[in-house]
């Protein structure tokens, strides 16, 4: 409607102009005239009041560069009416002008739209920011700076965390290429360095296992700022490992007294004594084991040697009898290998039958002989 009105005051003003002429050049009345043209100015005045202003933007420039340290400034221009945004956030106007300021964290451009807002009605402009190449460098060293950071915090935390020459060394070479935030580090590591001889006395007591090198090392950590609680458990766990050995190396000594025992005088007694002692061990003997078992087969062989013995007593006792009960014959010399004689302990002879005093015991003629015996004369005439 506003646009109408200002369309007819305009037509308005330029008829009104032209008859303004006229009149002047006939020399006629121009009341009329001039109050037709200040009744048409007037519509397109209240026309143009009448008619709402547009959102107006103008950026200075449509890519900018940042300083070394990655800020750059956006100017721009709009008009009264119009407010100004960038993602929602509202941008403060000063006689139709503003400025905003964006820092870059990396080497990427970005781009960035200011909204010129009247009503519902928008207009948008958009800028891009690079960076400069003296910010790219400056985030190249920092970048760099930064990894060399990370190295000697890792390489401190490890020497930290285990007190070696190796590790100190390490660190201490990180440290040394550092630019920055220096003077934290080397207080950490000359910690470092006062406990690297705790740490290695800890090392030693752990490969010695030696009480001196425990309470040497005992005395030591009691001074230690870095770890003081691992390290009590690990003196503690070598003094367990310690004492483990100790009982195992009387467990040991005990079980090889008891197998000596057995060896030297084999009954069963012995050797099951000698059994128990090599079970209680914390591990498995194999040399004491096998000598246990070969005293086993000992014991076996004597039990078999007295069945056979007691047998052939037996044996011997039933000829007794029965040659008491019958006339004696004599045995002649031939008698054939596993024929049963008599003998006596020191005696140089065997007999077929008791022949004066003394404890005889049944033998076979094959292992009299063996003896070297000879038949006794009375025996065998």
């Amino acid at each position: 409607m506003s646009v109408f009105i200002g369309l007819i005051g305009f037509l308005g003003i330029i008829i009104g102009g032209f008859l303004l002429l006229r009149a002047v050049f006939k020399k006629q009345p121009k009341k009329k005239v001039l109050l037709l043209t200040s009744a048409s100015f007037i519509m397109m005045v209240g026309a143009i009041a009448l008619t709402p202003a547009s959102p107006r933007i103008n950026l200075s420039k449509k890519i900018i560069e940042t300083n070394d340290q990655g800020i750059a400034i956006i100017e721009g221009k709009t008009n009264d009416e119009s407010s100004i945004s960038l993602d929602g956030e509202k941008i403060k106007t000063k006689n139709g002008e503003f400025s905003y300021k964006v820092t870059l964290t990396d080497d990427h451009s970005q781009k960035f739209t200011f909204v010129a807002s009247i009503g519902n009605t928008d207009k948008v402009e958009t800028i891009e920011v690079k960076p400069s190449k003296t910010f790219v460098a400056f985030l190249n060293e920092e970048k760099q700076g930064q990894e060399t950071l990370k190295k000697a915090e890792t390489a401190l935390v490890s020497a930290e965390n285990k007190p070696t020459q190796k590790n100190y060394d390490e660190a201490a070479t990180r440290i040394s290429t550092l630019t920055r935030d220096k003077d934290d580090f080397t207080k950490r590591l000359a910690i470092v360095k006062e406990n690297i001889p705790i740490y290695e006395a800890v090392e030693l007591a752990e490969s010695k296992q030696t009480k001196e090198q425990v309470d040497s090392a005992t005395d030591l950590v009691a001074n230690a700022t870095l770890n003081k609680d691992s390290l009590l458990k690990r003196l503690t766990t070598v003094q367990q490992k310690i004492t483990e050995k100790e009982l195992a190396e009387k467990q040991l000594a005990s079980a090889r007294e008891a197998v000596e025992k057995a060896e030297q005088e084999p009954t069963d007694d012995h050797y099951n004594q000698a059994i128990a002692k090599i079970k209680e061990l914390p591990n498995s003997n194999t040399e004491l084991t096998k000598r246990a078992n070969k005293v086993k087969q000992t014991l076996t062989a004597q039990k078999e040697e007295a069945k056979k013995l007691a047998e052939a007593q037996k044996v011997a006792l039933e000829q007794e009898q029965a040659a008491a009960q019958t006339p004696e014959t004599p045995v002649p010399d031939t008698q054939e290998t596993g024929e049963m004689v008599l003998v006596t302990r020191t005696g140089e002879k065997y007999h077929n039958h008791k022949c004066g005093s003394g404890t005889y015991t049944p033998a076979t003629l094959e292992q009299a002989k063996a003896r070297g015996l000879t038949p006794c004369s009375k025996c065998y005439q």
